[in-house]
């Protein structure tokens, strides 16, 4: 698998523990502008148990953790983690984050679980539109992780250049992407910590492990 270009979408789905979040941490340690949008809160759980915040990185000199989005503007690292107080954890204040992106160009927008953002196929931000569909022209792109596909708008399905899945129970879910992307191995799980991947100009995925 060759690296995977700033102009490209990239979908990542999974059940719970199946290692999609690390794999988009691991890998978009490697790029040089990334936004993580932290819905859950995770970050700060991990920074409660002393926790390495992002895999390979040191916070303060190669990211921050901010709460607000006047922090991330103001923010002077590349890489910036989004932890949203309760007070912005809105589709108001996920938009105003993913307009700021696309205004800003060049940054990758990580959203750690997007049905948290996108609570159903037909609402979701106005800008996470405008990433998707005219995002790449101007390397505003979107990495998004979710674990529950059915439930996702098709924009973030047509607009992915990349598809990593792993383990899905709800077969719903596993549906979803085989009719999105055609390939009726998406069927099949590729079992704990592997996953299926593939470009949308394959014709069909490759089981894979994340090799560290």
């Amino acid at each position: 698998m060759n690296g995977i270009p700033t102009d490209e979408h990239v979908f990542i789905a999974g059940k719970t523990g199946s290692g999609k979040s690390f794999l988009a941490e691991v890998y978009l340690a490697g790029y040089e502008h990334v936004v993580m949008l932290d819905t859950k809160g995770q970050c700060l759980e991990r920074r409660k148990k002393g926790k390495e915040l992002w895999y390979g990185l040191r916070e303060g000199k190669d990211f921050v953790l901010v709460e607000t989005l006047e922090e991330v503007a103001e923010a002077r690292t590349k890489k910036i983690i989004y932890c949203p107080i309760p007070e912005e954890q809105d589709e108001e204040h996920y938009d105003a984050l993913m307009k700021w992106v696309y205004e800003r160009e060049n940054t990758i927008l990580w959203i750690d679980e997007l049905m948290q953002v996108a609570p159903s196929p037909t609402k979701y931000p106005f800008h996470l539109r405008a990433l998707m569909t005219r995002g790449r022209s101007k390397e505003a792109t979107v990495w998004a992780c979710t674990q529950r596909p059915a439930t996702i708008p098709i924009d973030v399905f047509n607009n992915s250049s990349h598809f990593f899945i792993f383990d899905l129970n709800i077969p719903a879910d596993r549906d979803r992407i085989v009719k999105a992307t055609g390939c009726p191995e998406f069927y099949e799980k590729p079992g704990k910590y592997n996953f299926w991947y593939m470009r949308d100009s394959d014709d069909e995925p490759v089981r894979a492990t994340l090799k560290l």
